[in-house]
């Protein structure tokens, strides 16, 4: 009772500071007493950032679930027929080209589509040719002037060499060049005619005259027998 009656005597300024002392000490026990009177961690667990999805299934089928692991790659593939490519792997043009081609309606063994007379459109129908390849075979026949046997095909760059045993030469009648008249970058403007092979061709023309037959050049190192054979069925004189 003393101690009550004194307080009383205090001047008022030393009692508002007394009041304030003894109010903030008890806010200060109230506030620890609920931060950690249930005895948790505040510290955020994996339960709090990925929360657990559940369904019916028997738990027996579900894949642990490990604590620590943030994230999941999973690497799929794409499967075309008897080629596996990497989901996101670019494509050049032959692969592209090659799985086109097994989803197109296609010709069976045993049937054939000439090839002089085929556009890109018939092509398609070839096993093994797909878009890319049926225009390369149609671009390289107009520069040849037409094809005169399947085998040419092999002069186009990745060409599928088993699509030929469905391709066959009809009537063949090549488009042909005048060797006595072109001028040499006429001439080497044909897939078997280089420069220096048209140059051989005019020196010839201006030294000995009009050419008679490709055999005129057999001296001339630029024209093996081999490519005279080759080049005999789109010259005429």
């Amino acid at each position: 009772m003393n101690y009550i009656r004194e307080f009383f005597y205090l001047r008022k300024s030393d009692r508002k500071v007394i009041l304030t002392l003894l109010c903030v000490i008890v806010i200060a026990l109230v506030v620890i007493f609920m931060a950690g009177g249930n005895g948790e961690s505040n510290e955020l667990t994996p339960a709090d950032t990925l929360p657990a999805k559940h369904n019916n299934r028997d738990s027996s089928h579900r894949q642990p679930y490990h604590e620590h692991t943030k994230t999941v790659y999973v690497r799929t593939k794409v499967i075309y027929r008897d080629t596996a490519y990497q989901r996101g792997k670019a494509l050049n043009k032959t692969e592209y080209d090659s799985i086109k081609a097994h989803y197109q309606e296609k010709i069976k063994p045993g049937e054939h589509v000439v090839l002089n007379t085929a556009d890109t459109t018939v092509l398609k129908t070839v096993p093994g040719i797909g878009p890319f390849f049926a225009r390369k075979v149609v671009e390289y026949g107009q520069r040849l002037g037409g094809y005169v046997s399947v085998d040419q095909l092999d002069e186009i760059e990745d060409f599928p060499l088993d699509a030929k045993d469905f391709l066959t030469i009809e009537g063949a009648s090549p488009r042909k060049l005048n060797v006595n008249t072109l001028t040499l970058n006429e001439l080497r403007r044909h897939p078997y005619i280089s420069f220096y092979q048209a140059k051989a061709i005019t020196d010839y023309r201006r030294l000995h005259g009009p050419l008679h037959s490709l055999n005129d050049l057999r001296l001339s190192k630029d024209f093996p027998p081999e490519a005279i054979k080759r080049l005999e069925p789109y010259v005429e004189f």
